[in-house]
């Protein structure tokens, strides 16, 4: 028997290898659109196979992947633009589609449920192509290009899965990460792709999976074994010491398979039983040799995620993160007005208590809210190391008009406005003129400062009672959300004082990127022990680590001395992709950077971090590399000195009078491709200076069309400064 199913294992492996080969012949590397991030497809069964890999946290996960199912084939890959017609023009990516689809059989292709795959897939030459209109159309074909997450109905699938089953191919796509924030739903239980594809051993995970090098993904001779999680726990089965990519394949999947009663599953389960209920502290990291304990919080968040209303107790690692109020503290009851006006988050001065039930009242007919419990966003699964449990917010529709829900880590409490409900009319059941009363029972207090509604009295009194460890300081223009202590430290300081650098900086960058001054929402700023990408990042919440609180809150330090990673993240927020192109996503963002420092700080480009000497020693040493526009790209400071060189010799106007014009553009007019957009900065910038702005772009080794260097021949030379060294 044992010699049967070894004979078994190895011909499953070289029938992989041999479809893995034919579905890359020729491929050396593949990319969807920029500004995508795509997700992953994460392979569970030996018979799924991983084709390419990008990086998440130092480690792999797979960006595309293949498997068989039943007589049938799938290729699936992390975001449906990748078969868009601008993504098959990248790389290899339309190599990478032709191979697939003869793999999965060719013939008569169908496109159903996928608007973003028919511009790439119903123009490429040599197939035989359709859109269909009804699933019933399937049958007419021998693959099917389908996004599962698109379709209405999941009786649906069924038809899809049989279709495979009898021997069709389909090539999909899968956005777990995107899915997931849209619709707040679980992918375990819920989401489309999983339950169709689950079986064949393919799932979709709320991961993102970057680009090696911020460059494409490209193709490996040989990806790691452990990308399969079959084979990752046979690797694990008898090790203590677990390998970071072992760790990663497991807890990914491990968040979004169903325990089938498969081997595979009972192998997970033997796992999770060795771990423990604790949790990780910063003291106490857990790392990958703690694979079991790991593999017990993911099942333990798993199943909370999938059932966010069931009771539960307080876990341990609320305490680490976001914390508790200290004991006998009072719960309360609070009415808060929500104003419908204003899409997104709403603070409300509520701390739901880990173990607690809180209940929470809306009036009648508006079960179009959300609610949320917990102000980070960073999910830390994929980290080597925690410093504290992976996943600790939650976020729920209000679909009854009373819901309780018992959080096991808690956290500061928001009711949340999509912006499609958002309307600055009165609703059904408000009060008062476009707002609504929320009631919060068995809460407790947290420190919510109001620009223009709070007294100094207030905020003292605020300090003084609300025992929640964690509280918020609130303006029409920035959010800041921090720990208590960090507030106790500012106790003797005006808020308001600090909230008018914060609203100066976020008029500064509306400014620039010319969008109102007067918000839709808020900006937020969320402090966290241990984040999920990068030292900060940008979104909603503009995440940073706990340690900077006291800078965040220093007005003093900020409108003299500034502080280029707030400025930065916050600038991400304001970017405007018309006029970002590739390898310059860290550089123009430093536009609003540089343009808050020199606003209100006073601090202009060549006093600070921009000096000459920095421009011309980073100059020296491109050029000694080679001076290459793939050098300039790769180096987000090199790139920011050229356009340094361009406002020290014209200044901010003609930046804000191009950005300006850029949000008049119509659609036809808007560039669109990167191509595209280099030659509209140069013609733009040109108009805008009076100077020959194409010569620039050519000295710095950045690509232009002879069409834009045409365009800007009749205008003066450009600044002698600007090419130093060049």
């Amino acid at each position: 028997m044992k010699k049967v199913m070894l004979m078994m294992c190895l011909v499953a492996g070289i029938l992989a290898a041999d479809d893995r080969a034919e579905i890359l012949a020729g491929v050396k590397s593949i990319d969807a659109q920029k500004g995508t991030l795509p997700g992953s497809i994460l392979c569970v069964k030996e018979e799924a196979i991983p084709l390419v890999a990008g990086e998440t946290n130092g480690v792999k996960l797979p960006v595309a992947s293949a498997a068989r199912y039943g007589r049938g084939r799938i290729v699936a890959v992390g975001h449906n633009s990748f078969y868009s017609s601008d993504s098959l023009k990248l790389k290899d990516t339309e190599l990478f589609v032709r191979n697939a689809l003869k793999w999965l059989g060719a013939g008569q292709i169908g496109v159903y449920s996928f608007d973003a795959a028919k511009s790439g897939i119903l123009s490429l030459s040599g197939f035989e192509t359709k859109a269909l209109n009804s699933i019933d159309e399937i049958k007419s074909c021998q693959v099917v290009v389908v996004y599962p997450d698109s379709m209405q109905k999941a009786e649906d699938l069924e038809v899809l899965r049989q279709f495979i089953l009898d021997g069709g191919g389909v090539l999909t796509a899968g956005i777990g990460w995107g899915w997931q924030q849209i619709t707040g739903k679980s992918l375990q239980k819920d989401n489309f792709f999983n339950r169709l594809f689950g079986p064949a051993g393919l799932l979709t995970d709320a991961s993102f999976v970057n680009r090696p090098k911020g460059d494409g993904y490209p193709v490996e001779d040989e990806l790691p074994p452990e990308l399969n999680v079959a084979k990752a726990l046979a690797f694990a089965k008898n090790m203590d010491t677990m390998l970071k990519q072992v760790n990663t394949t497991l807890t990914t999947a491990r968040a979004v398979m169903e325990d089938d009663g498969s081997d595979i599953t009972k192998e997970y389960n033997a796992l999770i039983a060795r771990g423990s209920r604790g949790a990780p502290t910063l003291e106490r990291p857990w790392r990958s040799a703690d694979l079991a304990k790991r593999l017990a919080a993911v099942e333990f968040t798993k199943n909370w995620q999938a059932n966010p209303l069931g009771e539960y107790k307080a876990h341990a690692g609320a305490r680490t993160y976001p914390g508790m109020p200290p004991k006998d503290s009072p719960r309360v009851e609070k009415i808060v007005t929500i104003d419908l006006s204003v899409p997104r988050w709403h603070s409300t001065g509520v701390f739901a208590v880990a173990g607690e039930p809180l209940t929470v009242t809306i009036p009648e007919g508006q079960q179009g809210l959300r609610l949320r419990i917990g102000t980070t966003t960073c999910n830390n699964t994929c980290h080597d190391h925690w410093e504290r449990m992976p996943k600790v917010d939650m976020e729920i529709p209000l679909v009854q008009r009373t819901t309780t829900v018992t959080s096991p880590f808690g956290g500061l409490v928001y009711i949340i406005v999509p912006q499609e409900k958002a309307a600055p009319k009165t609703p059904a059941g408000s009060t008062m003129d476009g707002k609504i009363e929320v009631t919060f029972d068995n809460a407790c207090s947290a420190v919510w400062f109001v620009v223009g509604r709070d007294s100094l009295d207030d905020w003292r009194r605020m300090l003084a009672e609300c025992p929640a460890p964690r509280g918020e300081i609130e303006s029409d223009k920035v959010i800041l959300s921090v720990k208590k202590e960090d507030l106790l430290e500012i106790k003797d300081k005006d808020p308001n004082e600090l909230m008018k650098v914060w609203a100066t900086v976020a008029d500064l960058d509306a400014t620039l990127t010319d969008i109102p001054l007067v918000r839709k929402s808020p900006e937020r700023f969320c402090m966290d022990d241990q984040l999920c990408a990068g030292y900060m990042h940008a979104g909603y919440p503009i995440m940073l680590p706990s340690h900077t609180a006291k800078q965040l809150l220093d007005a003093e330090f900020l409108r003299t001395k500034g502080d280029w990673g707030f400025f930065h993240e916050i600038g991400h927020n304001h970017q405007n992709y018309d006029w970002t192109f590739d390898g310059t996503g860290e550089v123009t963002v430093n536009f609003f950077t540089l343009y808050v420092m020199e606003k209100m700080c006073g601090i202009a480009p060549r006093q600070g971090r921009m000096t000459i000497k920095q421009g011309e020693d980073m100059v020296k040493r491109w050029k000694e590399k080679g001076q290459t526009y793939q050098q300039w790209k790769s180096d987000p400071f090199l790139a920011l000195e050229m356009f340094v060189r361009l406002q020290v010799a014209y200044g901010w106007e003609p930046f804000e009078k191009m950005f300006k014009e850029y949000r008049t553009l119509s659609q036809d007019e808007r560039p669109k491709n990167d191509d595209q957009k280099r030659d509209q900065w140069v013609i733009r910038f040109s108009r805008f200076t009076n100077a020959n702005i194409a010569s620039v772009f050519d000295a710095w080794k950045v690509p232009i069309s002879e069409d834009a260097r045409k365009a800007c021949a009749n205008y003066p030379a450009a600044a002698e400064s600007i090419f130093v060294g060049l």
